[in-house]
């Protein structure tokens, strides 16, 4: 059994129910398990087979639901493409894991232009084009749909590995976090009962609002799981985060849950009240958060906003799947925890020596759960570090107070959680170390209520040089992906450091902090 058996058991049960919408475009549970049939089949008969790599590079749409689903099919390896990377790290990424396939969206043709021909594995027949538009040599995506629609039945086995979700470490560089079929079905119980539990939500009333990229494993199991409960997923577009938009997709779907991160809610919370009263937003009962806070003023008014919603804030990476969860009754007395340990997990916070620490003192964070993280791919010593017998740790450095609850207080390797996305401080130093007005940088991530965690540079700049916010900005676009590039740059004079010279980033991040509270 894998995790696209929950959409063949629907299409059985539910063949005329809605199961994905994408604007105007519906699909019921018999319409999308026959195409993804159809694709699945199609692929086979490429040449592809079960155990290979196939790279995918899309904006949110229908198909990306249909990929991952035939990919899971027939045991082919997904390996998903954030559209946000710069060009280096997606070449990387696609030669790294060894793909020999890419599905591309035709609005995405124009900006791999530079790299297809370095794409070693790809031959030029086998770059798949979702859209209307294809350039010369690349397939069309509904071609390969011509093919049988009949249940390829392929035996995919636990241990054959479902995805690879690339992310960034403390150099910047690409890590492939390996995910087994065994590890995404985990993934899904500990989701399920972190709040989606068949108790809570039935097959008539889950209707999953998807607003994380489909490149997300977050997204790839939540739009799983709706399929195993015969609901129905809203996938909403990953470009332009329109607000009212988003209210009016609820209104007309009766959405009922979606996973967020702060800076989507406190965007609907910007709007006029006027606005946000037009849409009827009552369907709502569970909203999941992760990435960072909530803050207690955002609780507030999503509460008074969706009437009776379950607001919830979780903890997870793809290393260590879903962890904790902060549950709705707790968000009051503890804002700032990521919770309990999910059912089935167990969490703990151990030195560099890997003893458990009491409570209040602050080490790693490290989980154990049936996962069973299967390493980063072809990476044997960034693998080692990573895993300690049943444990998996992604680098995170919290504390857990008397009552056993859970709390990050940074990064522990030096990354920065920003609007859902991960960014190597380190790269971005190196980066604006360059800028030949620049003595020394430090990149911290600060709270922030509608980014969640804010990437900001501070900057000492050479004896005599004089530079703008915006200058040490636009310096960042030319060479950063766009989620990368700091929102905010502050000159200083002198940085706190060790006796070695070394830049105290805990000292310069509480010196901001307290300047904020002021």
């Amino acid at each position: 059994m894998n995790a696209s058996d929950g959409l063949i058991i629907s299409a059985w049960k539910y063949p005329d129910k809605t199961a994905a919408v994408y604007f105007d475009k519906k699909y019921t549970y018999a319409e999308l398990d026959e195409r993804v049939n159809r694709l699945a089949n199609g692929l086979l008969e490429m040449g592809f087979k079960r155990g290979d790599r196939i790279a995918y590079l899309v904006y949110n749409c229908m198909e990306g639901l249909e990929v991952i689903q035939a990919l899971l099919r027939v045991g082919i390896t997904l390996v998903p493409i954030n559209f946000r990377l710069n060009l280096d790290h997606m070449e990387f990424i696609i030669n790294h894991c060894d793909a020999t396939c890419l599905f591309v969206g035709d609005d995405l043709l124009e900006l791999i232009e530079p790299i297809k021909s370095n794409l070693k594995n790809i031959a030029p027949e086998n770059f798949i084009v979702i859209g209307e538009r294809a350039g010369d040599g690349i397939r069309r995506y509904e071609d390969i749909l011509s093919k049988s629609a009949a249940n390829p039945e392929v035996d995919v086995r636990p241990e054959d590995l479902a995805y690879i979700a690339y992310t960034s470490g403390t150099t910047g560089l690409p890590k492939g976090v390996v995910t087994s079929n065994r590890g995404l079905m985990t993934n899904m119980k500990g989701a399920m009962g972190r709040g989606y539990g068949r108790a809570e939500i039935s097959a008539e009333d889950r209707v999953l609002l998807v607003l994380m990229p489909l490149v997300h494993s977050n997204s790839i199991w939540s739009t799983c799981i709706t399929f195993w409960y015969g609901g129905k997923n809203v996938v909403y577009r990953s470009r332009g985060f329109d607000a009212q938009e988003i209210l009016q997709v609820i209104d007309r779907e009766k959405v009922s849950t979606s996973s967020v991160v702060p800076f989507m809610l406190t965007k609907i919370l910007d709007l006029p009240g006027e606005v946000r009263n037009k849409y009827d937003v009552s369907s709502i009962t569970s909203i999941g958060s992760g990435s960072a806070m909530l803050y207690p003023s955002v609780i507030e008014k999503m509460t008074n906003y969706f009437k009776g919603v379950r607001l919830s804030n979780s903890y997870g990476s793809s290393e260590t799947g879903p962890a904790t969860t902060l549950r709705y009754k707790d968000l009051a007395k503890k804002p700032t925890s990521i919770g309990l340990p999910n059912p089935g997990v167990e969490v703990k916070v151990f030195d560099k020596d890997f003893r458990e620490l009491p409570c209040g003192e602050g080490g790693e964070i490290w989980v154990k759960s049936d996962q069973k993280f299967g390493g980063y791919y072809k990476d044997p010593e960034k693998t080692a570090a990573a895993i300690r017998g049943e444990w998996a740790c992604a680098g995170d450095l919290g504390y857990t107070d008397e009552e056993g609850y859970f709390y990050l207080v940074d990064r522990g390797d030096d990354t920065i959680v920003s609007a859902g996305e991960r960014i190597a401080s380190p790269e971005v130093e190196d980066l604006i170390s360059k800028n030949p007005k620049v003595a020394e940088v430090a990149v911290i991530g600060l709270p922030d209520e509608r980014w969640g965690m804010m990437c900001t540079a501070v900057v000492k700049l050479k004896e005599g040089e004089e530079a703008t916010e915006e200058e040490i900005i636009e310096w960042c676009r030319a060479d950063l992906s766009a989620f990368k590039v700091p929102k905010k740059v502050d000159f200083v004079t002198e940085f706190p450091t060790t006796l070695t010279g070394k830049i105290l980033k805990r000292v310069l991040r509480e010196e901001y902090k307290k300047k904020a509270q002021v």
